[in-house]
């Protein structure tokens, strides 16, 4: 059984695009709707009960934050794959929030991959509002949003003693004690932590918090112990980028 999709954004060619490469690289997926605006989009989506949602956000008469807010506060029965032409402040918020995204002009092996790692079925409601809430403020930027198996955990960038890699996943280290396993790379978190000033890619294994540094091992250890008893290795190439932040 085909997955039903509708497109919602004002831009034509954009529509026809989307539609172009799921018909030609997504055999299960079937586009049941084409629409301009909110609005319509809305519409579409009480009538066909889609299982994904291509969406602009800012459109004409009804944008596609106003359209979600329309649809309630629970969770939605759809996943979601927004596409923008925005700067880089609000793929910043698409990525804080853990949501796919498309930059405009979409790219087809993009589109293909954000459809292939998708996780079906649903968008949860807390998810949404945190991405809101990213939007409309520049400051917000203060949880990430990670999805695991069993949902979606906000965990906030203080709580964060250490991001260690683990092959195409991610272990994050809280001060609590706990670990998240979240299913990004090491280097998803670079970029996204790279203006946050307490973050620091000690080695291509370890992103630490510097708040939560206890004590540096040099010569042959190079290590960087953090308070809940972490080891960080420290590349010897980010050696005096790393002692350069502190006044010795």
């Amino acid at each position: 059984m085909s997955r039903k999709v509708i497109i919602i954004d004002d831009e034509p060619h954009c529509r026809n695009v989307v539609a172009k490469i799921v018909a030609e690289h997504c055999p299960d997926l079937n586009v049941v709707a084409e629409c301009a605006d909110g609005i319509e989009g809305l519409a579409a989506i009480l009538r066909h009960h889609p299982d994904l949602v291509f969406l602009d956000i800012e459109m004409p008469r009804m944008n596609g934050f106003q359209m979600l807010d329309a649809l309630g506060s629970g969770d939605l029965h759809f996943s979601l794959i927004f596409t923008t032409a925005y700067d880089q402040f609000a793929v910043t918020a698409f990525k804080y929030s853990a949501f796919d995204y498309l930059l405009k002009p979409i790219d087809e092996s993009e589109l293909t991959s954000s459809i292939k790692k998708l996780q079906y079925p649903g968008t949860p409601f807390a998810q949404l509002q945190h991405l809101k809430a990213n939007f409309s403020s520049p400051s917000a930027f203060n949880k990430l949003t990670i999805a695991t198996q069993r949902g979606i955990t906000f965990i906030e960038l203080e709580d964060i003693v250490a991001l260690e890699s683990d092959s195409n996943y991610t272990k994050i280290h809280l001060q609590n004690g706990q670990t998240v396993l979240a299913s990004k790379t090491l280097g998803h978190f670079d970029e996204l932590l790279s203006e946050n000033k307490i973050f620091f890619r000690t080695h291509k294994q370890f992103i630490i918090n510097l708040n939560f540094i206890k004590e540096y091992l040099a010569g042959d250890y190079n290590l960087v112990l953090l308070h809940n008893g972490l080891q960080a290795k420290l590349a010897r190439t980010r050696r005096d980028a790393f002692l350069g932040l502190f006044r010795m």
